[in-house]
């Protein structure tokens, strides 16, 4: 036992890497079935190997890219499809996450909380399961910071950039708090939400699903606070300190974690951003109608069938323009 004690920090990444001996599988299973956070800490370490193979693949098609520029093929329907396969992937980016597992378990428990982060690449989603068993699915080009426990604190805090969607483990005693971009927050106790708050957007958004959610804000230099009850949706425009309340179903908002995209009458500039987070492109308008709205459910379906259905239903057309910059990492999209 001692021998396994002394290794485990060693054996760890080989067993998560997929290349440890019949034995040091042994052993490793061995430790897992020891406690539930042994478990917790293979599995997200599993997912960081997994991120780690996502962003090989990654820069082995960004090579294959340039080459292609140079040779002068285009690549714009490739790439897409490309997000389209490796968004299933769902990777989870790590920055000192596996450093961090390390110190927090074998440099002295329990006498540091370690902050955690977890990021997504453009176009992929992740999802995953804080220290309280509170599950968080993170959309495209988003991350959350959080403290690898909640023991000790009279809150549960955690940092979000960009979208996520959140499933609270009900704690009387421990309020859920989700710190976001423009010095707002969210309260709960247990709930389900959604929430969007990417740092480049002066909106904020909050769409409650279940239970009850207190969504906080700054307004004329004071604090302010907004109660939503299920069915409702809060749009903060940090520009000008404006909150209002919609109703609505949620699906549209939350469809992304399904990996479904969902349009209820959804308006063209709107239902063009969520498929520029969806399929890690950017989006050019030019003599287009904005009243155009759009109804339809899409799942698996690559991008490019999905403008078609925009063209068939409101007559507005697309191509693909070539970037300015072979830096740029999005392909970019002419709606006219």
């Amino acid at each position: 036992m001692d021998l396994k004690e002394n290794n485990i920090e060693a054996l760890l990444p080989r067993y998560c890497e997929g290349i440890a001996t019949e034995e040091e599988r042994r052993l490793v299973e061995s430790w897992i079935q020891e406690s539930e956070e042994h478990r917790r800490i293979v599995k997200q370490m599993e997912m960081l190997y997994l991120a780690a193979d996502t962003v090989y693949v990654m820069n082995k098609v960004n090579t294959e890219k340039a080459l292609a520029k140079v040779k002068g093929k285009r690549i714009g329907k490739g790439k897409v499809a490309w997000w389209e396969w490796a968004k299933r992937v769902a990777a989870v980016l790590f920055l000192p996450l596996l450093a961090a597992f390390f110190v927090q378990y074998y440099g002295g428990k329990g006498k540091v909380v370690q902050m955690l982060e977890a990021r997504t690449n453009p176009g992929m989603t992740t999802s995953l399961v804080l220290p309280d068993s509170t599950v968080v699915y993170l959309n495209s080009e988003s991350s959350l910071r959080y403290p690898s426990t909640f023991k000790g604190s009279n809150a549960r805090k955690v940092e979000l950039s960009g979208e996520a969607f959140f499933e609270v483990t009900k704690d009387a005693k421990k309020r859920f708090i989700v710190a976001t971009s423009h010095q707002s927050q969210i309260e709960v106790l247990g709930t389900s939400f959604n929430v969007e708050a990417y740092e480049d957007m002066p909106d904020v958004s909050t769409t409650l699903i279940e239970g009850k959610v207190n969504f906080s804000f700054q307004s004329d230099g004071r604090r302010r606070q907004v109660a939503l009850k299920p069915g409702q949706k809060a749009v903060y425009d940090s520009s000008n300190g404006a909150i209002n309340l919609h109703k609505t179903s949620g699906e549209t908002e939350t469809s992304w974690k399904d990996g479904k995209i969902i349009f209820n009458n959804t308006p063209l500039k709107e239902a063009l951003y969520i498929l520029g987070k969806r399929y890690n492109v950017v989006f050019t308008q030019t003599n287009v109608r904005l009243d155009e709205s759009f109804t339809g459910t899409f799942t698996s379906q690559r991008l490019e069938r999905i403008l078609e259905y925009f063209r068939l239903a409101s007559g507005i057309r697309w191509r693909y323009i070539d970037g300015k910059e072979m830096s740029q990492q999005k392909t970019h999209i002419e709606i006219y």
